[in-house]
């Protein structure tokens, strides 16, 4: 299939993608597998796999890009990150993933790895985003017939990087990636359209001009909430930290109904597409786009 998005075609209804993570044991393989089969049948632009911090989980991520080119119809993206590698290591990471069949990529400097701080000598030393964005087009450039294949992404902060001094020096970073050569961003996950709508106005009017696609995670436990509520650096919604506490901690109906909600908010607001983290699991994450009615046809699940 061809991503309306990555193209730039105009799309005939909303589009979607997922985000996915490889697998930690033999039994979670054999259940992505059987996931990523469902997500590809919903037809997404992309599946996105993560990549981990220092490397770790490389192979394993290549392993899952691959399997995702050789066995379903999704168009696979790779997250690469920098932080602890030099630039050689990178640029070798990103032919790697060249050679392995892929070229699409979601660029990030990526986080600490366990036991080490912003302040380290590792961490410090390491490629920007942006820096991974021109590394990305400077390892295109040196396979000349793959220079016109392949998209890259960048993050985008609706609430703000932890590290950004301010809202404008956000998104000041955010056009400075686009200039480099990102096409597209993805958000870290929020719980309010306004935060993504004000975000993504402020940003258009400084002057960004590639879409912004919101990211969203139907959360289907009480831990899961914590999660994303520290991903996304604001409190989760009252009403829904309580509904899921007096359901047990697990309830993931009322994860889908919040996202359903949020999503109708930012398509209505203009949003180009959704990104939805899936964890790993295709139920969740198709039962929104159920309820959007963006399945057509419908897959079985």
């Amino acid at each position: 299939m061809t991503p309306t998005l990555l193209t730039g075609s105009a799309p005939t209804r909303a589009r979607f993608s997922f985000e996915v993570f490889p697998a930690r044991s033999g039994a979670a393989a054999l259940a992505l597998g059987h996931a990523v089969q469902h997500l590809s049948a919903a037809g997404p632009d992309f599946i996105s796999v993560t990549y981990g911090a220092n490397g770790s989980n490389r192979d394993a991520s290549v392993d899952l890009l691959r399997y995702l080119r050789d066995h379903t119809d999704a168009l696979p993206l790779a997250h690469l990150t920098t932080v602890g590698e030099d630039r050689d290591t990178v640029r070798a990471a990103i032919h790697g993933i060249m050679d392995a069949g892929v070229h699409d990529f979601l660029a990030l400097r990526g986080d600490p790895p366990r036991g080490l701080t912003e302040d380290s000598p590792e961490v410090s030393g390491s490629l920007s985003a942006r820096d991974l964005v021109e590394l990305i087009a400077e390892a295109r450039a040196e396979r000349p017939a793959l220079t016109s294949v392949g998209r890259t992404a960048v993050a985008a902060y609706p609430n703000g990087h932890p590290l950004a001094r301010s809202r404008a020096a956000d998104i000041e970073w955010l056009i400075a990636k686009e200039e480099a050569g990102a096409q597209f961003a993805i958000t870290q996950l929020f719980f309010r359209a306004e935060e993504y709508l004000s975000f993504v106005s402020d940003a258009h009017d400084a002057g960004l001009r590639m879409p912004v696609l919101p990211g969203l995670m139907p959360v289907a436990t009480s831990a899961q909430l914590r999660k994303v509520a520290e991903l996304a650096g604001r409190p989760a919604p009252v009403e829904l930290t309580r509904e899921l506490e007096e359901a047990g901690g697990y309830a993931p109906e009322l994860g889908v109904e919040h996202t359903v909600e949020l999503a109708r908010e930012l398509l209505a607001g203009g949003a180009p597409s959704l990104h939805l983290y899936t964890f790993n699991r295709h139920e969740r994450v198709l039962a929104v786009l159920r309820e959007l009615h963006l399945l057509t046809p419908d897959p079985v699940v």
